[in-house]
């Protein structure tokens, strides 16, 4: 059996074909060689293995990490003041990212729009067959905050309309 093979047929969902998917994973994680930095066939073990060994320019003490939360806030201050814009999105009911929260961390911004910004009232989106309010935003210069109606954690596949609405006026798409 070809463990590479793009059979769509429906027994490609067997459990011989899902045994063949890992073991090409495992083949292709055996390829990119043994790293000190973890699993080599994780992200984190390519970003601090084979791909810092490739740059040589990475000192020995730093680390790639996934999410690095000190370096985010600490550079979205500085973004909006360059004039990056700087977009929020979140599900009314994402119970993962709460919206409450989100809106706490950008009252607490040390951007000068800041005040100007929370003084706006949210404008209402619509998208789709429905004539009801699908999401709400507010702007000001390079900061957009949506909330998004009826939509947790995963806002494009909960709400697709808006999703596809949001990041096309993000992306300046005339697509949207």
């Amino acid at each position: 059996m070809d463990p590479v093979s793009t059979d769509s047929s429906p027994s490609s969902s067997s459990p011989s074909s899902v045994l063949q998917a890992l073991r090409y994973s495992t083949y292709l994680g055996s390829q990119l060689g043994d790293s000190s930095a973890g699993s080599s066939n994780t992200i984190d073990g390519i970003m601090n293995g084979v791909i810092k060994e490739k740059l040589k320019i990475i000192p020995k003490d730093v680390r790639w990490v996934e999410v690095s939360n000190a370096v985010y806030y600490a550079l979205i201050d500085e973004l909006l003041s360059y004039g990056v814009n700087v977009t929020v999105y979140n599900g009314q009911l994402d119970v993962i990212c709460s919206t409450d929260g989100a809106e706490a961390w950008v009252q607490k911004l040390k951007w000068d729009g800041l005040k100007a910004f929370l003084s706006l009232p949210r404008q209402p989106l619509y998208c789709g067959p429905g004539k009801g309010t699908k999401a709400f935003v507010r702007s000001y210069k390079n900061l957009h905050f949506y909330w998004i109606i009826g939509a947790g954690h995963f806002v494009p596949a909960d709400q697709p309309c808006i999703a596809l609405s949001m990041i096309g006026s993000i992306t300046q798409s005339p697509a949207s």
